[in-house]
């Protein structure tokens, strides 16, 4: 059975992360960053609501800071897991979080 838990973006318009488990499998459908009001301070806090250790996969659905703007902070909180994405999205990502590394970082 396929458990779907919404991790953020849920009642709200950004930071977009679904946690997708079925068996012993766990994938994360985007790491999107919640953006703006104190966003700055807040980006060297950011909790994940799970063992990040654990995640098997993440999938991206685009390149947008609100999809995918937390996955360096997923990579330095000890995922070494692949990310799929289209060809688009991963030569955007490279730019976009680049970009935003001056900004938050």
């Amino acid at each position: 059975m396929a458990k779907l838990t919404f991790i953020g973006g849920a009642q709200k318009v950004t930071g977009s992360c679904y946690l997708v488990q079925a068996g012993l499998s766990s994938i994360l459908l985007d790491c999107g960053m919640h953006q703006g009001g104190s966003l700055v301070k807040r980006i060297h806090k950011e909790q994940f609501a799970f063992d990040v250790r654990q995640l098997d996969a993440v999938v991206l659905s685009h390149a947008h800071l609100d999809h995918a703007g937390l996955l360096p902070l997923l990579v330095a909180r000890g995922y070494k897991g692949p990310v799929y994405c289209t060809t688009a999205t991963k030569e955007l990502l490279h730019i976009m979080l680049n970009d935003a590394a001056h900004i938050y970082w």
